[in-house]
């Protein structure tokens, strides 16, 4: 699976929370959203954005963080904000 970010109409950070505007709605990411969405910013495969994530935030409690990892991803494609094939 290969990950991409879309492109937003803009972006404004403030306060620790971020705010990706698209075309028609306002996206409000969580630090690990985030941190997905950038690490696309150039094609990533689900292994190495696992990767990424965990060095960053650590693995999950429980379960394949390549699972949780996907979840992420499946959220931020249904947001429009990605896209994984």
């Amino acid at each position: 699976m290969t990950i991409r970010a879309l492109p937003v109409v803009d972006r404004l950070e403030r306060d620790g929370r971020t705010l990706l505007l698209l075309e028609n709605q306002v996206v409000e990411l969580s630090p690990l959203a985030l941190a997905a969405y950038d690490a696309a910013s150039g094609p990533v495969g689900l292994a190495a954005l696992t990767a990424t994530l965990v060095a960053t935030f650590g693995a999950p409690p429980e379960g394949d963080p390549s699972l949780a990892v996907r979840g992420v991803v499946d959220e931020l494609a249904s947001l429009g904000l990605v896209t994984a094939d």
